[in-house]
């Protein structure tokens, strides 16, 4: 038989993280950790039973707790896009329009790389309202997950999903020209983006907003052995109590009480 320590016992709850599904994130602050599973008993003695009385099993519950240190961590965030304003009021100033030849028109992204977003070499417009709302098209449509807008002669441009905060200060730009004519290139920058957070574990916080939406919980407690044995047990929860204490030694602690519901999922065997 082998020891299970204390250090190989993990408690994770699932949280939704979007765009991944649930996820499950460990309760890192927790020291000690509990998991009570009961039967309630049917009486069926009668008169003739004898001296001893019968039962059969009835309805089943189970509960459990964590105890630990008080553990506080950022609220999660949803990702902000990055916008840049792509002003081409050269181009629709530029007398060229309509055009008396092939105009041709780059527009880019720099995200370490250069990204196109569109790109015309061929085509007449008739003017510059055309042009723009070709190219406005044109970028919607590229599949790089940029979008964008039109703003009178301009073009607002936001970054694709995932970037966050990383593209701040990158450069957008339309190259262009039309003929024989000398390229001319138009620059604009990202701002405003804002990574997505997604706690890397949960906190008091997170606890607290749950029990105060009575929302069910998703946790895992996982156990293991020093012959690689391991037992996991996985169920469905409500949060029935927390309590956070601050003591005298500055150090905070917490409790909390949990109330399953539905049957729970117990797997065991050797990893």
């Amino acid at each position: 038989m082998g020891l299970v320590r204390g250090e190989d016992v993990i408690l994770s709850i699932a949280e939704y993280q979007a765009g991944v599904g649930y996820v499950y994130l460990p309760i890192a602050c927790a020291r000690s950790i509990t998991f009570d599973i009961s039967t309630d008993f049917i009486e069926t003695s009668v008169t003739e039973s004898g001296a001893f009385k019968t039962f059969i099993p009835s309805g089943k519950q189970y509960s459990g707790s964590i105890e630990g240190l008080v553990f506080l961590d950022k609220p999660s965030l949803t990702e902000v896009r990055a916008t840049t304003t792509l002003d081409l009021t050269d181009i629709a100033d530029s007398g060229i329009f309509p055009t008396s030849g092939d105009l041709y028109s780059l527009i880019r992204a720099y995200e370490g790389a250069w990204v196109d977003l569109f790109v015309t070499a061929i085509g007449t417009f008739a003017n510059f309202s055309a042009f723009i709302t070709y190219m406005n098209a044109g970028i919607n449509a590229g599949g790089t997950g940029y979008t964008s807008v039109i703003s009178g002669n301009t073009l607002i441009i936001t970054a694709r999903p995932g970037l966050g905060d990383l593209i701040n200060g990158e450069a957008c730009e339309c190259q262009w020209s039309i003929g024989a004519t000398p390229q001319a290139i138009i620059n604009s920058y990202f701002a405003g983006g804002v990574d997505s957070y997604f706690p890397a574990k949960f906190n008091m916080g997170l606890m607290y907003s749950k029990i105060i939406s009575g929302e069910i919980l998703g946790l895992k407690y996982y156990e293991t052995d020093d012959n690689n044995h391991f037992l996991q047990k996985q169920c469905e929860i409500y949060i029935e109590s927390i309590n956070e204490t601050s003591s005298f030694d500055n150090m905070a602690t917490f409790t909390a009480q949990f109330k399953g519901t539905g049957a729970p999922t117990i797997t065991y065997g050797e990893d």
